[in-house]
């Protein structure tokens, strides 16, 4: 199979090529939506991975919104899927994103794999620091522990100090959760002198934001905790690409399962030492495949080799942000452009203003001052951001004729966050 200037194509092996062409093979063949990537392009026959547009959650929430409820991005009938989960915060409809009982099996073993990398075992209780909603990141968690043996211990629905004595009842030796809640823990347990609570914790699994990788805020957690912080990323759409790296720090992305790249915003290979866009492609994944996907995580495009002689793609740097005006609130994904959908779908709403805050216990939380016609139920327009965004906003009513008008491009969004993921 040819390849385009795209692919990195020293990086693969023998193995991975035969696996992504298996899987072109199939869902080129099955899959209605991505043979719509194909078709009258003039592409070989069979295309080259390199041959397709990098692919978007966009694209796909909008193929759901011309084919309600799921789209056309499923390789087999409906009747095969096992598994509903959903995103958050991209569009005021979140993307549904299908598993079978083989990509789910897929999913289980990649995050076993992450918690063996991360040093967990069966001796393990692993306190999982979340809510169990719609989103896929909780559920794995829970099938990787169980993989290995270790025990999961679930604290959703607890307040902080709830979760403080927990951990200390059971002696939990890893915490799983953002690195901006486990800051705000720290502040918690200082707060309510209950920094004895902690003593078990033997590693901070990071995940949901940037942070784990970036040595002030690492430096933070581990000092705060008296143990290592350890970092993982992954996605609904594509699955748990990223690896911990607990010597080199960073992460790592498994080549026998992902294809990597690194573009930028040309969507050409990025230059070694400067900062791309990954773009991945999940081998394991074909019920609701994801080739080419665009993760819009920026990364810093090496070929540097890990320390401690690891395999697979290096990012020492981990995940350094975003590529989008996407903004990350306590872990969930909230876009500037989704607030603005969800407040229009009100006809009572005037011009309105979105500020992202900390708050004094640490936690960064959304406020959205929207101009109100008398009588406006802001209660449900406050529920409608909770269900559509995933988290609590603040909704301000003020009288229409407050806020400054907008006469050329809009400057309704305020980020007053206190700074936090600064590398030292």
């Amino acid at each position: 199979m040819a390849d385009g200037p795209g692919v990195e194509v020293q990086r693969r092996g023998v193995d991975q090529d035969e696996r992504l062409a298996e899987l072109l093979e199939l869902v080129l063949d099955r899959n209605p939506f991505q043979r719509g990537r194909v078709e009258g392009l003039g592409l070989s026959d069979p295309p080259s991975l390199a041959e397709l547009r990098p692919l978007t959650k966009r694209d796909l929430v909008a193929d759901q919104e011309r084919h309600p409820p799921f789209g056309t991005n499923l390789t087999y009938p409906l009747e095969s899927y096992t598994q509903l989960f959903q995103t958050s915060g991209t569009t005021a409809h979140p993307l549904r994103v299908l598993e079978t009982a083989e990509d789910w099996d897929w999913w289980r073993a990649r995050f076993a794999n992450t918690m063996s990398v991360a040093g967990l075992d069966s001796a393990d209780r692993v306190a999982l620091a979340f809510s169990f909603g719609p989103h896929v990141q909780f559920w794995a968690a829970k099938e990787g522990l169980r993989e290995i043996g270790a025990m999961g211990i679930s604290l959703g629905g607890m307040g902080s100090v709830q979760r403080l004595q927990t951990i200390a009842e059971v002696e939990a030796t890893t915490l799983w959760c953002t690195p901006t809640y486990a800051l705000h823990l720290l502040e918690v347990a200082v707060e309510q002198r209950l920094e004895s609570a902690i003593e078990s914790i033997e590693r901070v699994l990071c995940t949901g934001e940037p942070g784990g990788s970036l040595p002030g805020v690492r430096s933070r957690i581990e000092q705060g905790f008296g143990a290592v912080c350890i970092d993982h990323a992954g996605l609904t759409e594509a699955g748990p690409f990223g690896d911990p790296c607990p010597d080199g720090h960073g992460l790592h992305v498994d080549e026998r399962e992902f294809v990597c790249e690194i573009l930028d915003e040309n969507l050409e290979p990025t230059p070694q030492g400067e900062r791309g866009e990954l773009v991945i492609t999940p081998l394991g994944l074909t019920g609701f495949p994801a080739l080419r996907y665009r993760t819009g995580d920026s990364v810093i495009a090496t070929n540097e080799q890990c320390p401690a002689g690891h395999e697979g793609r290096w990012l020492p740097g981990g995940i350094v942000g975003r590529t989008d005006d996407m903004v990350v609130v306590r872990g969930m994904n909230v876009y500037p452009s989704a607030i603005e959908e969800a407040v229009r779908q009100f006809s009572s709403t005037g011009e309105f203003r979105i500020t992202f805050y900390t708050e004094r216990s640490g936690m960064d939380e959304v406020k959205l001052e929207v101009e109100l016609t008398e009588g406006a139920d802001a209660r449900r327009l406050q529920e409608t951001m909770r269900q559509q965004l995933g988290l609590r906003v603040r909704v301000v009513p003020i009288a229409p004729g407050v806020l400054p008008r907008q006469t050329g491009k809009s400057r309704r969004v305020v980020d007053e966050r206190s700074p936090r993921w600064v590398a030292s």
